[in-house]
């Protein structure tokens, strides 16, 4: 079954469309995320690494840092428990959650970065996030691949119109 040329080129602006608009989104929710929150003083309370299995499924064990921390904001004191930005950017390994606990340790005096909107929304790391630039560089790959799609079969369209123009004159 072949399909037409206007559901093809009617398809690839929808695509290109699609894809334009999840880069937009995402360009504009990183700038507006933790990158550009204000920081504060604030101490480790405790640190460790939980272990978790799902049931069941022993050879899908991960491990996670879990750090609690406290940090003042306007002298009010909040508590958190929040690591990174976008938590489904940790890989669940265990040298990376050793690594988290021993960079953050019990007692330490640390920097904290929270949302100056809602000062209760706190990290400790705000940057370097890769899920985020992997999906801002997937996205604009996309969004110029199917730009470029629809732009050539723009072109042959209105090539081939012109074409059949010189021939009926």
């Amino acid at each position: 079954m072949k399909l037409s040329s206007r559901f093809l080129t009617l398809s690839l602006m929808l695509a290109f469309l699609l894809s334009l608009s999840g880069l937009v989104y995402v360009l504009l929710y990183t700038t507006r995320g933790p990158g550009r929150w204000e920081s504060a003083p604030g101490h480790v309370e405790s640190s460790r690494i939980l272990v978790i299995t799902p049931e069941g499924h022993p050879d899908h064990t991960r491990w996670e840092p879990y750090v609690q921390y406290l940090y003042t904001v306007n002298g009010e004191l909040y508590h958190s428990d929040r690591v990174f930005a976008v938590q489904s950017g940790l890989p669940g390994d265990h040298s990376s959650a050793e690594d988290i606990t021993r960079r953050f340790p019990a007692g330490k005096p640390i920097v904290v970065f929270y949302n100056p909107r809602e000062p209760a929304m706190s990290v400790l790391v705000r940057d370097g996030d890769t899920s985020i630039g992997a999906g801002q560089f997937i996205l604009g790959a996309l969004s110029t691949l199917f730009g470029w799609a629809l732009l050539d079969r723009l072109i042959r369209r209105r090539h081939a119109l012109r074409q059949t123009g010189r021939q009926h004159a």
